[in-house]
């Protein structure tokens, strides 16, 4: 068999996941699903190696959108899922609070570890939640004026003839997406040190335009991108939910909310605000929490041997 068939014959849960799971999803919404699947004893004893398996189905539209007929579809291995649930990675916390119009498929190995989900929660989510808010927010502010120097310094630099000249040879050509100072090289909303190469800087401005992906007619109409903003509210308000209850509720409650920063009713400035608010809110509720420091690890390692060592009593 191949990894995927050993990943689907091994599947103890199957999820819907992403806007579906949230309650956000619009008549355009994409498919998203993932779940856990149990190792057979080649990856267990042997040499081989497999920490996730992916089924997705790749389908873009010529602007690089996804369309509809895009799917997600991921499973990860029963350890590596734990560890991650152990580390209370937020997109996997997700599937152990899932409700039930959202599993396609689950077995009782499946059932059992759900009924663990709470002893996986600790006060290390803060952490983990904010980090991830947080980089959904460096992704999300590149204003239309920033776009635009970013775009344009890139098509210009990438097909310079002299890949090697530094940046700041560049500055006697005045052109008008390179500002300097007396350090830097501004493009958008970049620094770049003067004395960089231009190839060096061509992949940095690369990977600065890779942030705003293909939804960059949403940084030019609404002046973020709508999508990030969203996540970096979801994510905050998911944290303060776990904090407040040890418990997270699909679909979400506050899911009109994300859904009206989605579609672009939200300033810029009332939604940095608001996620200012939800951080501090998040701060205050961390010394009052009942959550533990740490998770009920030697329970979980418990769990995860047996249902291990049963798995592999029952494997031809």
């Amino acid at each position: 068999m191949n990894l995927q068939q050993i990943a689907e014959t091994n599947k103890i849960l199957e999820i819907t996941i992403g806007s579906h799971l949230y309650g956000t999803n619009t008549a355009i919404s994409d498919q998203d699903y993932s779940g856990v699947f149990l190792p057979t004893k080649e990856f267990i004893f042997g040499f081989q190696q497999v920490r996730e398996v992916n089924f997705s189905t790749i389908d873009k539209t010529p602007a690089g959108k996804n369309t509809q007929n895009a799917i997600d579809y991921k499973l990860y291995e029963f350890r590596k899922f734990v560890q991650l649930a152990l580390d209370n990675n937020p997109n996997i916390l997700e599937h152990l609070f899932v409700n039930d119009d959202n599993i396609i498929y689950i077995n009782e190995i499946g059932k059992l570890l759900l009924s663990k989900r709470r002893q996986f929660l600790h006060k290390g989510l803060i952490k983990k939640f904010k980090g991830y808010a947080l980089s959904q927010k460096h992704k999300m502010v590149i204003r239309s004026n920033n776009y635009y120097e970013l775009e344009n310094a890139y098509q210009y630099l990438k097909d310079y003839t002299e890949q090697k000249k530094l940046l700041i040879e560049l500055q006697e050509k005045k052109l008008p997406f390179l500002k300097y100072n007396k350090d830097y090289c501004i493009i958008g909303d970049l620094n770049l040190q003067k004395g960089i190469f231009v190839k060096k800087a061509v992949n940095m401005l690369a990977e600065r335009l890779s942030k705003v992906g293909n939804r960059k007619n949403l940084v030019t109409k609404y002046g973020y991108d709508t999508k990030f903003g969203s996540h970096l509210i979801r994510l905050l308000l998911q944290c303060k939910e776990l904090l407040s209850t040890s418990n997270l509720v699909f679909p979400l409650a506050y899911r009109e909310r994300i859904l009206e920063i989605k579609q672009g009713n939200w300033t810029i400035k009332e939604l940095l605000d608001y996620a200012e608010e939800l951080e501090n809110e998040i701060d205050k509720l961390a010394a009052t929490t009942d959550l533990p420091n740490k998770s009920n690890f030697d329970e979980i390692e418990q769990l995860t041997i047996s249902i291990m060592e049963n798995h592999l009593c029952h494997q031809h």
